[in-house]
This record gives structure tokens, sequence and C-alpha cells, in this order.
């Protein structure tokens, strides 16, 4: 496959990637970030900078300043009052959050404060009715029983004005909302509501108990069919396909071996990817009962009156935040299972070689950790929006912090900078074997930030990626086991070198192991004579990582060769110096010479031998 398929294929997972994250950041434009035209620009001049910042809760349109009325922590209406420019000196004018606490006051004082204390109205007779006194509409609430009615509000010019219709008109509506919500509000605290209100919390949460029992089921069967498909990795990797251990026979191996191997990459992935879908149904079960028992315990706590306020503030409160990081996660499940999916698509449709799928899965893994901190990264800020933290301020405050960072934390930078140039160099992948400084390894996990390899002792060893300036890959594309066999020194050279050499090469001819030697003729040859013996060197030019079983498979066919041939391995000599005590004249005597120590029987003791256990 050329180079540039490759490239159309990841540029294809960027571009999904990214554009889910664009339409995340132009939505943030509408609900969590401000956008450029949103910002407020700093006047040239300007007349009212003294001008007092407004009381929470007031919004100023021109000259008229507005404010929630709120019953039990829910929102009527608003109501509207001229705008007081200085509220430090107020004169004849009336502040629109006065009026409003005023209306609040007036309206909470018609609601029971206990079920134990009486209502100063009857819920089955209270009634708001609407008079006109002085040309303003006043609203009154009144019942059958109640001798004096009470005053709650007045529609001003003002609120008309704001509303957009006539004070006659917004009386009539207001005095529906407030008529209907105080009624509620008074027979919820009747003592005969209690038993209505605990019937349907026990209700809630009974079913909710059943569903949760539901979920969990289906938990268990998708547990069950994760170890299922781990349980097949694991036989797939013990059981290595045929491509790629001895011991099966094939036809036309060679011709065959980069399909069948690619088949078995794509079988490989097609069981990670099944693997992918099962946890993102474990992760969505898992939501759907934290979600289930959420709003549970919400509803439960809103249905009585006397913990409505605690729900809002303290229940509402963390549900939003559930939801976003809920949200948040599903889009970071779907991209990563859409990432995949495309890459597997278009895998079917090229031709891909098993490298070049290593690397797509080695930068996906990349992209998938930076997708996540973006992600993330957004939903955060949306949820500082919604509890009202972020701000214009924030940010330009936020952009200073992170100057600052930057300058401090130069190292992570350099981490960054040399992760991307290991990626776009494809210096290794992960499931290379590589030697970085004095560290070996396979690498387990890459990203921008750091490289994890397994050491062969089972070590997980963890470098910056600043710190990596020299890199060892011994199996990119191919590997090689550099062979070296010592034998002893009075064996004939030439019949030692015809056994190894016959042995490597029925070795790379047999079926069962051809495809993982691709030659032995590279070096081969007598590397060193020394007092040991005749060191024998050979090269075999490997598939990647199957250096080690070739050389392990040599050795034994080599050492069952030698024993039939009466070959020995090389033995270490050693020079042994009597004693002068026990006879001074074989202190000049060493091995191999013809002389004999001169001794009254003239016959030749025999010279003492050591030796030493050699593994070659």
């Amino acid at each position: 496959m050329e180079k540039g398929s490759l490239n159309v294929i990841l540029t294809r997972c960027l571009l999904l990637t990214g554009a889910v994250l664009l339409a995340l950041l132009l939505m943030g434009g509408n609900g969590a970030l401000p956008s450029h035209a949103q910002l407020p620009l700093p006047p040239l001049t300007s007349p009212d900078s003294n001008r007092q910042p407004l009381p929470p809760g007031v919004e100023r349109q021109g000259t008229i300043e507005t404010a929630a009325i709120t019953l039990e922590e829910q929102t009527l209406f608003r109501i509207a009052s001229p705008t007081v420019f200085d509220r430090s000196n107020l004169g004849q004018q009336i502040p629109v959050e006065v009026r409003a606490k005023q209306i609040e006051s007036n309206l909470q004082r018609l609601i029971p404060a206990s079920r134990s204390e009486s209502a100063p109205f009857d819920p089955a007779s209270f009634a708001v009715r609407v008079e006109t006194v002085n040309g303003f509409p006043v609203l009154y609430a009144e019942d059958a029983q109640a001798s004096t009615p009470r005053p709650l509000l007045t529609v001003t010019d003002t609120d008309a004005q704001y509303h957009g219709i006539s004070k006659a008109q917004l009386a009539e509506d207001w005095r529906d909302i407030i008529e209907t919500d105080l009624r509620q509000a008074i027979e919820r605290r009747q003592p005969e509501a209690l038993r209505q209100q605990i019937l349907t919390v026990v209700r809630v949460l009974g079913a909710s108990l059943v569903a949760t029992l539901l979920l969990g089921v289906c938990s268990l069967g998708l547990e069950q069919r994760k170890r299922y498909l781990h349980k097949r990795q694991r036989a797939k990797a013990q059981t290595q396909p045929q491509e790629a251990r001895p011991g099966f026979s094939s036809v036309n191996n060679e011709a065959n071996r980069p399909h069948r191997l690619l088949r078995n990459v794509k079988l490989n992935l097609g069981l990670q990817r099944r693997l992918q879908i099962v946890r993102f149904f474990q992760w969505l079960l898992f939501w759907c009962i934290l979600f289930i028992w959420a709003f549970s315990l919400a509803y439960s706590l809103y249905t009585f009156p006397e913990t409505r306020l605690f729900a809002r503030k303290l229940v509402v409160t963390p549900i939003l935040l559930l939801i976003t990081f809920f949200v948040i996660g599903l889009l970071n499940q779907l991209i990563d299972i859409s990432v995949e999916k495309v890459i597997q698509q278009l895998s079917k449709e090229r031709e891909l070689s098993a490298g070049e799928l290593q690397r797509i899965t080695t930068i996906a893994r990349v992209v998938e950790g930076m997708k996540r901190v973006l992600v993330y990264t957004i939903g955060v800020l949306w949820v500082l929006q919604w509890l009202g933290f972020l701000s214009v301020s924030v940010l330009a405050l936020g952009t200073v912090v992170a100057l600052v960072i930057s300058f401090a934390a130069q190292n992570l930078l350099r981490d960054l900078v040399n992760g991307l140039l290991i990626l776009m160099e494809d210096q290794y992948r992960i499931g290379d074997l590589v030697i970085i400084d004095d560290k070996s390894g396979i690498i387990e996990n890459l990203n921008l930030r750091i490289t994890q390899l397994r050491s062969p002792a089972g070590h997980l060893i963890t470098l910056p990626n600043s710190s990596i300036v020299r890199v060892e890959n011994l199996s990119r594309f191919w590997s090689r086991s550099d062979f070296r066999i010592e034998v002893a020194y009075d064996t004939d050279v030439d019949l030692a070198l015809k056994l190894v050499r016959d042995t490597a090469d029925e070795m790379a001819e047999d079926p069962d192991w051809q495809d993982w030697i691709l030659d032995t003729h590279e070096l081969f040859g007598v590397d060193q004579l020394s007092h040991t013996g005749i060191l024998i060197r050979i090269w075999i030019k490997t598939a990647p990582l199957k250096q080690w079983p070739v050389a392990m498979e040599l050795r034994r066919r080599l050492k069952k060769t030698f024993d039939r041939q009466g070959i020995k391995i090389g033995i270490p000599q050693q020079i042994w110096m009597p004693n002068q005590a026990e006879n001074s004249s074989n202190v000049d005597l060493l091995p191999g010479n013809d002389m004999a120590p001169d001794s009254g029987d003239n016959s030749q003791k025999p010279w003492p031998k050591t030796s030493t256990k050699h593994t070659p």
C-alpha cells in the first residue's frame, strides 16, 4: 500500500475527531463560552464608569430593571421598575429588588410554616381577585371565610411596558399564576396530603429498585460476554496463527504469509472492537443505574414541601453535573467507536500491511488521549458556566494563569514536542522492541507526554519523552539473531562449519520455521580462536521479534547434531603450577611439552588436569 493511502486514513480519523470537537466548541458559544461577537467591548468614553454593579438576580434593559418573583424556589414571573443608577441615594425611587422581596414576603405569609400550623386560607375556597385602585390593578388573596382580603402586589405601568401588554391583561395573567401555585403550596402542607406523598415516594423507590435489578442482570450478561472475548483474545495470543508460529504445515507459505498475517491482525481488531462495544454498554448501564437513583432521590425529596428547597439546592446541581459528564463521556465513547469503525472500514477497502495497521493503532491511541483531554475540558467549562462561575474576567485570569504555568512547566512542553516528533518520524510504535538509553523492552503505551515499555523482567518502565535521546528499534521490518557457538579447539573446523551451515539451511527450509527465517547467508564463518576453542558465528535474519525462538531451536538441533558427530563444545584451559615442596622439577613443565620430568624410575607422571564448565 502506498504511503498516501495511509495518510488518507489518518487524515479522515483526525477530521472525524476534529469535527466533533469543533461542534462541541460551537455549542459552547451558546452554552458555555461567549463568542467574540458577544464579548463586551470597553467603551471609548465611560460616562457611567461610577455606576454601581447590579444586585444578584437583577437585569437592566435601558431604563428598566427587572427581577424574578419566586415561590418555593420556583420562578413565577418577572416584575419591572425604573432603573436606579445610584442605590446609595434612592430618594423617592424603589429598587426593583426591594419590590420583589416585598411581593415574595406577601406570598410566603399565606403558606403555613409546618403541617401542624393552620393555613390562613382554606385551600378549597382560596382565590385571588383583581381590583383597580387609583388606576392600578391590585391583586388580593381571599377565601370564603376570610373577612379581610390580603394585598399581594400592584401591577405598574413599567410592568406592562416590559411585558408589552396592558395592565389589566397582565394582572389577569399574574392572578392565574399566583392562584394556582399558592393553592398547590397550601394543599401540599395539609396533614392529609402526607400519606399520599409517602406512598408516592415508596412507589418511586420500588420502581427504581426493580429497574436496578434488571439492569444489573444485563450488566452481568455483558460481563460474561467480556470474559468470553478476553478468553478468545488470550487463546489467540497463546495459539499463534498459522503464519506466525511453527508446528503447522502449509502450501505456498512464503507467498501467502502477508495476506494471512493481515487477516489475523484484522481479526484481532474485530475482537478489540467488540470488546470496546461491550465496555461501552457496561458504561451505559452503570450511568443508567446512577441516573435512576439520582432522579429517584431528587423526586422523593421534591415531593415533600419541607425538603423541596434542599432538593433544588443540593440535589439538582449534582444531577446537572452528572448529566454533563454523562454527555461528555458518551461523546468520548462514541468518538472512539467511530474512529475505530472508520479504520476498520478503510482497512477493508485498501490493502493495509500489518506495520501500517500497527502505526495507525499507535497514532489513534495518541489522538484518543488528546481528544479525551479536550472533551473533558469543554465539559468542565460547561459546568462552570451552569454554576455561574465562568465570566470574561475568569477567562482572562485563566489565560494569564495558563501563561504562567507554561513558563513553569517547560519540561512538560518539551515532552509534548518530543512526543509529536516521535510520532511524525515514526521512530517506534506500540508493540516494537526498543532500547532507549540503557532501558530495553516492548512498547506498551505511547502518548505525547510519556513512553511506557515492559522490560524482559516484567517491569513497566515509564520515560518522559523529553528524556529520550537515543532509540534502538530491534523489531522494525525484521530482526536478526547473532548466533554464536564455540567448539573444542581440536575439532575439525571444516566439519563443524558444514554441520552448522547444513543445520541452519535445513531449519530455514522447514515448513514449520520458514516463515520466521528470512535469510541465513548474511554472515557465516570462524569468528575467533582462543584457548577455549573455535567460535563459529552466523547471522540469521528473522521476522520481527522472532530471533529468540529461532536461536533456541537452532541450539537444540545443533546439540543433537554435535552429539552424533562427537563434537565437543569449547572448554577453557587452565595451567596448574605444582607446589615446589612436592616436586621442584615440575615447575617448568607445561601442557603439551614432550619433555618429561626427571625421575628416579625414568617414567613420566601423568599431568594433573582441571577443567571449567563452559556454557556457549
